[in-house]
């Protein structure tokens, strides 16, 4: 295959992947069909499956485009600063950036998620590529811990605390932001979460 015939793949890939999450974003997960990703995508229903043999190859390629575009998002955020604390606060705030940007990413994530308990194929994918997000904060920590930053703690556990905390965050925002302050829930967020994290200094309770 030649290099402009792979560009050429790729771009119709990125295409019916995009149109999936429209339908998705607009429909839920299991109200479509291969022909509403095809319409939306301006293809016949067998240009769809040259790409994809199934419905499901689509769908579990969204879902890896979507936990790779956070991904990206977060480890990009975070280089931009040098200590630990910054890079945790960047990663925190790019959770509710994408949120409020980009709110259909959330609300198709959530319909994945739904299928995590009878679709294998789905929840193995999820679970590698949610630790890997995980992964990404845990380093951080780690760093925090080697400079003297942070408090030496379970890092592993408190990376998926702080995910799964701020994710949730930004699904309930999503979904009914009428009586909920973003802005104000995520400074409290950073706030408990360095709190927790920070490494004490003369506190007269523990001497």
């Amino acid at each position: 295959m030649t290099t402009r015939n792979i560009e050429k793949e790729e771009k119709r890939k990125t295409q019916i992947v995009q149109a999936a999450f429209e339908v998705i974003a607009s429909r839920g997960y299991n109200n479509f069909t291969i022909e509403d990703i095809a319409n939306r995508a301006g293809l016949s229903k067998g240009g769809v499956l040259h790409y994809f043999k199934t419905k499901e190859d689509i769908l579990i390629h969204l879902l890896e485009v979507i936990y790779r575009q956070i991904e990206e998002t977060i480890v990009r955020r975070s280089q931009r600063y040098r200590t630990a604390e910054k890079k945790l606060k960047a990663i925190i705030i790019a959770f509710i950036v994408t949120a409020k940007r980009h709110p259909s990413v959330y609300t198709v994530m959530v319909d994945f998620w739904a299928q995590v308990s009878t679709n294998e194929r789905v929840k193995n994918i999820n679970g590698k590529i949610y630790g890997i997000i995980c992964d990404e904060v845990r380093k951080i920590i780690d760093l925090g811990v080697e400079s003297g930053e942070f408090v030496a703690v379970d890092s592993a556990n408190v990376a998926r605390l702080i995910v799964s905390m701020v994710m949730n965050v930004a699904i309930q925002w999503t979904f009914d932001n009428s009586g909920c302050n973003i802005d104000h829930i995520t400074r409290a967020c950073l706030s408990m979460v360095t709190a927790y994290l920070r490494k004490r200094r003369n506190i007269k309770a523990e001497s």
